[in-house]
């Protein structure tokens, strides 16, 4: 069965991107695997000397890696392996200071590297290894932020990263105004839900 791996980070218990995603997950049951990564319940690893010389030796050396340094990298070739395994990933999370919450970057910076999602050729030019992958990104925010807003930041980033995985087919369920009242809030989040609609019908369309 097609697999969709989740990657969420809901530390709010009454979080509107937890609503969207609970609206996902009750719509496309019986049609996809879920995978759950609860970044909350397990922290994905963050590089320290060990790790980070390990990274540079396989991933820009070209060598192979054994005791400590073969042990460092473990935590992050798995999280690395999780996401090569499925077929979509959907992000879920709240925004922060106007940009994905710390531990979220710190998930991406994990799993974005060179050698494994990231492939550099002999000119430099980098070519993602997930090009079958589709994903979601979903998230709250307390304004609305248009298209050349300095403060519209999780669209732009997240194509970036996940474009440099090689995932093009994108789509993005934002919930704004969460900090403008409950009349709209509601309006957002069932313009995020009808968002979700249609990634569902696509994503996991009879054949």
């Amino acid at each position: 069965m097609n697999k969709t791996l989740v990657v969420s980070y809901l530390p709010n218990s009454q979080s509107v991107t937890r609503k969207v995603l609970d609206y996902f997950l009750a719509n496309s049951r019986g049609s996809t695997t879920i995978i759950e990564r609860d970044l909350m319940k397990n922290n994905p690893p963050v590089f320290n000397g060990d790790s980070m010389t390990a990274y540079q030796m396989r991933g820009f050396m070209g060598q192979e890696l054994s005791g400590d340094y073969a042990r460092a990298i473990k935590p992050f070739d798995a999280l690395i392996d999780e996401i090569s395994n499925v077929d979509n990933v959907v992000f879920a999370f709240p925004t922060h200071n106007w940009s994905e919450p710390g531990v979220v970057k710190s998930y991406i910076d994990a799993i974005l590297q060179a050698g494994k999602l990231i492939n550099y050729d002999a000119q430099g030019k980098p070519t993602g290894a997930l090009q079958n992958h589709k994903a979601l990104v979903m998230f709250a925010s307390g304004g609305f932020y248009e298209e050349g807003n300095p403060r519209r930041t999780i669209q732009p980033a997240f194509t970036f990263y996940l474009n440099h995985m090689g995932i093009t087919d994108i789509e993005f369920a934002p919930v704004g105004g969460t900090l403008m009242g409950e009349e709209v809030t509601s309006k957002s989040l069932a313009a995020a839900e009808g968002i979700v609609d249609g990634v569902i019908s696509r994503w996991f369309a009879k054949k």
